[in-house]
C-alpha cells in the first residue's frame, strides 16, 4: 500500500511539474517579447521560479529514495516546493497581465 501510495503522490508531482514547466516556458516567450522596463524585473522573477522548479525536481527524487521512516517528510517538502513554484508562476502571470494590458 505504501509502495502505490508513494508512486501516486510522485506521478501527482511530476503532472504539476510538467504543467509548471509549459508554465514557465509560455511566461518566458511572453518576457522575452515585453519591452517594458519591468523586464529585466520578470526575468530575475522567472529565473527564480525555475530554480523552484528545479528544487522540486531534487525533493521528488529525494523522495523516492527516502526510507519509510522519512517518506512523509520527503513528500511534505516535495509538496511545499511545489506550491512555492505555483505561488511564483501565479504571481508572473499575475504580473505579465497588468503588464501587457
Amino acid at each position: 500500500m505504501k509502495n502505490r501510495q508513494a508512486h501516486g503522490h510522485e506521478a501527482l508531482y511530476q503532472t504539476q511539474l510538467s504543467d509548471a514547466a509549459d508554465r514557465l516556458e509560455q511566461i518566458r516567450s511572453v518576457v522575452e517579447r515585453s519591452n517594458t522596463d519591468s523586464r529585466l524585473d520578470l526575468e530575475r522573477a522567472l529565473d527564480v521560479a525555475r530554480g523552484l522548479r528545479n528544487r522540486g525536481l531534487a525533493r521528488i527524487e529525494a523522495a523516492r529514495h527516502a526510507s519509510d521512516d522519512t517518506q512523509s517528510f520527503a513528500r511534505t517538502q516535495a509538496n511545499q516546493t511545489i506550491n512555492e513554484l505555483l505561488h511564483a508562476i501565479k504571481e508572473l502571470e499575475q504580473r505579465l497581465s497588468h503588464t501587457v494590458a
